[in-house]
């Protein structure tokens, strides 16, 4: 049977590029051309070139070039990446992936554009990278923001190193993962990674879980016991919440990370162990040294390389992907064969400032696992915790509209020395507070991002929002 793959290509939702490795167009699909470049029908899309940038328009480019620098650069086939395109006096919001491919003998990158400017409506899936790099972060750490590429890259060079590292950020952002990651992809993959939570013990049990003990030690000791540091010889120990450990710890881990050595509780004999530490806390450690607390000297012996885990908040374009994710953990520990959410349980989901962060939405998947009796869930399967936010908020929102326009109703230039966020980060700003930051900074949107402390996309649903 024959099959008119162009035709087909041309009824796709979504835009199709196919370039040669010099970025010369070889394909456009219709819906690249009319619906994300805005050719005009007519318009010859081969004759649009990707060598260095991809024009739109005489005014606006859309630059892949430095995507595929990167990706080439990383020795990788598939590139994922988010970007806002201007086309005439629209923004919108793109996700696209890149993929290499050899057809007789040929080299060709296939691009897959899809607009997401209504992110709640639209998820996109895209293969991963090739290569056991990315398989190994890709099923640990889930995420395309580029918050989570960069933690890729610093969990790459981790890797590739010896030094020891500290993972920050707060509870339930996936440190341990990181911790795993890096040690699947160093050079000591095939020994062992013990894990140790300092703050599930006491000082006294903590320190024979560390070191070990030989009988008689103390009352229980009925025999000699190899302690953490010995298990993980050779290989890597994680040290989860290090901020909860005592003066006296400390000074026992400093000499050990010093000399390579320990003693076993109750012994004088040194034993020489060869490991890597990662260690990894949700407190600001600077304060625990500015109180006494935390030895600085230790500090800096911990964290000679620091990754810092962003919160779920900071990346919400990521949460579809992981519901997703543990979407299809819960189905295959069910059973069940739910397929995703409705777009309201979604709406709740990206709108909830998740203080829990990875942990507590992965919790409330569970939750809805309990109670969904169809294939998708609806709001009425999520916790209370979301669904109760959400009452509260359509009920707040009009009455502070309100307040915001009584209170600059007069006001030919609004206070934007005011502005703040909530607890669960959202940024309270009104339009007008918008559009002052805006002319402040000349119109120059990274910078206003900046002052904002938001990201770019931030920024750019913020302005769709208000209209501006």
């Amino acid at each position: 049977m024959h099959m008119d793959f162009p035709h087909i290509a041309d009824k796709m939702p979504a835009g199709l590029v196919i370039t040669d490795p010099q970025l010369e167009v070889l394909y456009m699909n219709t819906y690249a051309r009319e619906s994300i470049f805005g050719l005009r029908h007519g318009q010859d899309g081969g004759a649009v070139m990707l060598r260095k940038r991809f024009y739109t328009t005489d005014r606006h480019a859309f630059d892949m070039s430095g995507c595929m620098q990167e990706m080439i650069a990383r020795r990788q086939r598939s590139f994922q990446k988010t970007l806002i395109l201007k086309k005439s006096n629209e923004e919108m919001l793109i996700y696209f992936t890149a993929n290499g491919f050899t057809s007789e003998g040929t080299d060709y990158y296939i691009f897959v554009l899809s607009d997401i400017s209504n992110e709640m409506d639209c998820v996109v899936h895209a293969p991963g990278s090739f290569g056991r790099e990315d398989f190994v972060l890709g099923k640990r750490i889930i995420g395309r923001d580029e918050k989570i590429r960069q933690i890729y890259r610093m969990i790459r060079l981790a890797a590739d190193s010896v030094v020891n590292v500290m993972i920050t950020g707060e509870s339930g952002t996936g440190k341990e993962l990181v911790a795993d990651a890096i040690h699947a992809l160093s050079d000591r993959q095939k020994k062992p990674l013990v894990k140790v939570n300092c703050a599930a013990l006491s000082e006294s049990l903590l320190e024979s879980e560390l070191f070990g003990h030989v009988k008689g030690a103390f009352t229980g000791a009925i025999k000699d016991r190899a302690g953490k540091f010995e298990e993980a010889d050779g290989g890597t120990l994680f040290l989860d919440e290090i901020g909860e450990i005592s003066q006296a710890l400390q000074v026992k881990l400093l000499r050990v990370i010093q000399e390579k050595t320990i003693e076993r509780v109750g012994d004088n004999k040194p034993v020489r162990v060869d490991i890597r530490i990662i260690a990894a806390t949700n407190k600001h450690l600077p304060e625990l040294i500015s109180k006494g607390e935390f030895r600085e000297d230790l500090y800096y012996r911990l964290h000679v390389f620091s990754i810092h885990m962003p919160a779920l908040r900071e990346r919400p374009l990521d949460i579809p992907r992981l519901c997703d994710h543990f979407i299809d953990q819960c189905n295959q520990n069910t059973g069940k064969q739910v397929k995703g959410m409705t777009k309201e349980a979604m709406r709740l989901m990206m709108e909830y400032p998740w203080p829990g962060n990875i942990r507590e939405l992965e919790n409330a998947i569970e939750h809805a696992f309990v109670l969904v009796q169809d294939n998708l869930i609806t709001p009425g399967d999520l916790p209370v915790t979301l669904t109760g936010t959400r009452a509260e908020r359509l009920h707040a929102v009009p009455a502070r509209q309100e307040q915001d326009k009584s209170a600059l109703s007069d006001a030919s230039d609004p206070d934007v020395s005011n502005i703040q966020k909530t607890p669960g980060g959202r940024l309270l700003i009104t339009k007008e507070q918008l559009r002052a930051l805006l002319a402040q900074h000349g119109g120059n949107q990274s910078q206003t991002a900046r002052f904002l402390g938001i990201s770019r996309v931030g920024l750019w649903k913020k302005m769709k929002k208000f209209g501006l």
